[in-house]
Parts: structure tokens; sequence; C-alpha cells
């Protein structure tokens, strides 16, 4: 198997299970601890476990980009499955909210290590040509794992308990940590020249990024577009049970929406390679615009809703490969680890708050409609940015032309 192919084959498989195992399946086990006549916790209580965990993966996405900088994507990968597992088997002995708290802070340590910005990392040398599409591959990984291991979560759980079925789920990180051991490769000697010479934007220190008017752009706009995300993935089933939807048919509408998103990784990843990052987030965040529209007008037990979240999923896809892609492309791949995690900062810090608000609002207006408002003019302000980012683009290159004339 050729290099490139065998990083594909990585990070594909790092996201669909090291990723997914936990990220995913977390939110199956928040009835075990809230059921009265098991352990009685508020919803509340057991949900901010995953809250947790995604506010980790994003704040510590530029100390992972660094240990990936300083030592290898690789190393990080290993060290992140072994977290994950370690943190799941610790998660079927929990008996108190203190232990669900520490082992869910011990898993978003895992699970930042074993996510994004290390398998992105892992690949970006060997594609010069075609990363955005590259990306959206390894990223179809991650709509992949949403789509099963909720489920698989759901029959074990049914079939072992909570505590059998935390430690199954902890073996299954051992497929990642053999895969990434064996086949991961080597970045080649001369991919820092070649990745420099196709960025818009090369700056190899995380000083000069944070003086760039487009990271700022880009960080913001990035915020906005995950809270929109999670606002409205985190609380699809809640709202279509609350308007009297069966069980089976709000989970497969949330299924459609994370299965369409793995579309939509591969078509934003395309439509960067064929035109530019700033035209697939365009088109990413105008399909959430729609889903978020159509989400409010639709009735709950209509099929419109599938199509409703088929259309949100292709924006959900898009907007997953974009901490990734921009960086590649505006920022190079040289020492890219901290920069891409800086991104990836943004991107947490919107997904946890997005479900977060989506609840409060939610809890103090009793509709949802209101919450999913809010998700949408969040995702109407993303994409404006995303608009100026073409105005301040155009203004660099028209400076740099200018320098080079008077030079």
């Amino acid at each position: 198997m050729i290099p490139r192919a065998r990083g594909l084959f990585v990070s594909f498989t790092v996201l669909a299970v090291a990723f997914c195992a936990g990220r995913f399946s977390l939110p199956v086990f928040y009835a075990v601890f809230a059921d009265p006549k098991k352990f009685g916790w508020s919803h509340a209580a057991a949900a901010g476990g995953g809250s947790v965990v995604l506010l980790l993966i994003g704040v510590l996405g530029p100390l992972i980009g660094w240990l990936a900088d300083k030592y290898s994507p690789k190393a990080v990968i290993l060290g992140g499955c072994v977290t994950c597992a370690a943190a799941m088997a610790l998660m079927s002995t929990t008996q108190t909210e203190i232990q669900w708290y520490a082992f869910c802070t011990l898993l978003g340590i895992g699970i930042a290590a074993a996510s994004l910005v290390p398998a992105s990392m892992l690949i970006a040398p060997w594609f010069t040509k075609q990363r955005g599409l590259a990306v959206g591959v390894i990223n179809a990984g991650v709509g992949l794992g949403g789509y099963i291991f909720p489920k698989l979560a759901t029959k074990l759980i049914a079939q072992q308990g909570y505590s059998q079925a935390f430690l199954t789920l902890s073996a299954f990180l051992a497929i990642p940590l053999v895969v990434t051991l064996v086949l991961a490769p080597q970045a080649p000697r001369d991919a820092p020249r070649a990745a420099a010479s196709h960025a818009r934007h090369s700056i190899s220190d995380a000083g000069g990024v944070l003086k760039s008017p487009l990271f700022w752009i880009f960080g913001v706009s990035l915020f906005f577009a995950a809270h929109t995300l999670m606002g409205v993935q985190e609380h699809l089933v809640l709202y279509l049970r609350g308007q009297g939807v069966k069980p089976p048919d709000a989970a497969q509408a949330l299924s459609t929406l994370l299965g369409a998103s793995a579309f939509g990784k591969l078509m934003g990843g395309a439509a960067a390679d064929r035109f530019s990052t700033r035209v697939s987030m365009l088109l990413a965040t105008s399909c959430l615009i729609l889903g978020c529209a159509g989400l409010i007008a639709a009735d709950p037990k209509s099929t419109a809703v599938y199509f409703t979240a088929a259309v949100f999923g292709l924006g959900y896809g898009g907007i997953f490969n974009a901490p990734s892609i921009i960086a590649f492309e505006y920022f190079g791949t040289e020492r890219v680890g901290t920069i891409l995690g800086l991104f990836m900062l943004f991107f947490g810090l919107g997904t946890s708050s997005g479900g977060v608000v989506a609840g409060a609002i939610y809890d103090s207006t009793h509709r949802y409609s209101t919450a999913f408002t809010v998700d949408l003019l969040s995702c109407v302000l993303a994409f404006a940015l995303f608009l100026a980012v073409g105005r301040k683009t155009r203004e660099s290159d028209s400076g740099r032309q200018l320098l080079e004339v008077r030079s």
C-alpha cells in the first residue's frame, strides 16, 4: 500500500473509531444515569459530561497541535487511543457524579489527541493537490462512526448492562491503535517545501498567525457555524420527541443528519479543491441556513423533517472540514499543528456552547423554534464573515502584487 493510501486509511480509521466510540456513544448512556430507578441524576448532570468532552476537544487543540509538531501525529494518535480506552474502561466503574466528570475529562483528553488535528496532519504532507478532498475522505469516517456507535452502544447496554458496554466499547480502541502503529507513514522529507509552495499564506509560528486578520475572521466564523451544528444536533431528538414523534423515527432523523454529513465532507473537500476554501464554507453555511429554516417551518411528523435533516447534514459535513482545509490553504503545512489547533479552539468553543445555549433557551421559553432561530442567526453571521474573507484576501493579494511591482 502506497504511503498516501496508508495515511488516508489510518486517519479514516482513527476518526471512525477512536473519535466516535466515545464521542457519539456517550449520549446513549445519559439515560442510564438519569434513570430514577438506577442512579437518579439530573439530565444536566448526565449530559454535562459530554459538554466537558466537547470543551476539551477544542481547548486542547493548540496543545495537541504543538505536540504533533514537536513529536509526530502518529505518536499523538497512539497516546490518544490508549487514553480513550483507559477512560472508557474506567467509566464502567462509575458510581458517582464526581467519578463521571473525572472520567469524562480523561476521555476528552484522549479524543482531543485522536481527533481532527493529528489525523489531518498525518495526511497533509502527502497531498499537495486535492488536499480538501483528502480531508473530506478521512472526515467521512466521523459520519460512519457517528452512524454506527450510538446504535451499537444502545444494543450493548440492552444486552450486557452499562458497565460491560463501556468495557466492550473500550476494546474497540485496539483497532485504531494497531492500524496506526503498523500502517502510519512517515512524512516525506520534502514535505515542508512542497506544502509551502501551495499555501496562500505561509506563517510558521502561532505569534504571526495571531496578528493576521484572516485568522480572526475565520476563527470567529468557525465559532458561529460550530455553534449552529451542536445547537441542532444535540436537540433534534428531544425536539421531535416533544412533538410526539416516535423514538425510532426521531432517531432516524438524527441518523439521516449524521449520515448526510459524510457526503457533505466529501462534497465540501472537493469544492475546496475545485474552487476555494471560502466557496466550500459558503456552500456549507448555506445548507445549514436552509436546514435551520426548514426545521422551523416543517411539520415535525412529516417526511420533510428527514429532507431537512439531510440538507443540514450536508452543511454539517462541510463545516467539519473547515479547521483543516482553512489552515492548510491559507497557512501551509509547515509547523501548522499549533495553527490548526487554534482553529479547533474556536470550533470546540462553538460546539460546546451550541447545545448548552439551545437547552437554556428551551428551558426559558419551552419552545425549540426560538432556540433553532438563534442557531439560524448564528449561521447567518458565519456566512457573512466568510463573505468578508473574500474581500480581505483580495486586499492581501493586491498588496503583495504592489510590493512586487515596487521591488
